[in-house]
């Protein structure tokens, strides 16, 4: 059944429409604003919202990592890691493909205690959600990140380095470090761990040769093809 307005409404837009016409463009806005300001106020939010995500979906997405680090180290200068962004950057990442090299700083025995665990929970995360491919580390996180289990022998890794490139596979097996890790079976087996990558070529070339600083390979990486040519990088 169709509803009709009542005579006082219709009164009342016949009105409202009477006094628009009647007022100077400016005043009709003052009178639009002073009636639907905040149906305009939430309409604008609404559109920058979807607005933005549509930029951050289609239009100009976040670059995917062809190589996410995890930096636990806090020996080195801003600088040196920028220029070792760069380095990482140009070699891995193909041109025209919208990727990059991430290294993220997280240190873990920072003075405060509570910004240290909630590091070592975020980290624990990202493992479980398969975004670290690579961990630089010290002698005390080689040893943690063994015992964890966040970190897996790199037999397989080094033998493919072997294939492609035996002078660098000479230089990386002189930087190995071997721990024991727990096998099917409850027995322990001596692995490749880590590589010392501190008096490295690609480190000696941006000034940063720390005595101990270790690569290790996330249990859950995704990114295999880029973590074997990041070393072979840093050997070369």
């Amino acid at each position: 059944m169709e509803t009709q307005e009542s005579p006082p409404v219709r009164d009342k837009a016949r009105t409202d429409r009477q006094k628009l016409k009647e007022m100077t463009f400016g005043k009709k806005l003052e009178y639009i604003w002073d009636y639907y300001k905040y149906i305009i106020i939430v309409a604008v939010i609404v559109a920058a919202v979807i607005g933005g995500a549509l930029n951050v979906w289609l239009i100009n997405p976040q670059p995917r990592a062809a190589l996410f680090v995890s930096w636990n180290s806090g020996l080195v200068t801003s600088e040196q890691m920028r220029e070792l962004s760069d380095i990482l950057n140009e070699r891995i990442v193909e041109e025209g493909v919208n990727e990059e090299v991430v290294l993220s700083v997280t240190i873990f025995d920072a003075e405060d205690e509570t910004v240290g665990v909630a590091n070592a929970q975020r980290t624990v995360a990202m493992i479980a959600a398969g975004v670290i491919d690579v961990f630089i580390m010290d002698d005390n996180l080689l040893d943690a990140n063994t015992i964890s289990g966040f970190i897996g022998p790199m037999e397989g890794l080094l033998e493919e380095i072997k294939t492609s490139n035996p002078m660098v596979y000479e230089r990386i097996m002189e930087n190995v470090v071997y721990r024991f890790i727990e096998s099917e079976g409850n027995t322990l087996d001596e692995h490749i761990l880590g590589v010392n990558i501190g008096r490295s070529p690609l480190f000696s070339k941006i000034g940063f040769t720390p005595q101990n600083l270790y690569f290790g390979i996330s249990v859950s990486a995704g990114n295999r093809a880029n973590t074997l040519e990041a070393l072979i990088i840093i050997f070369e």
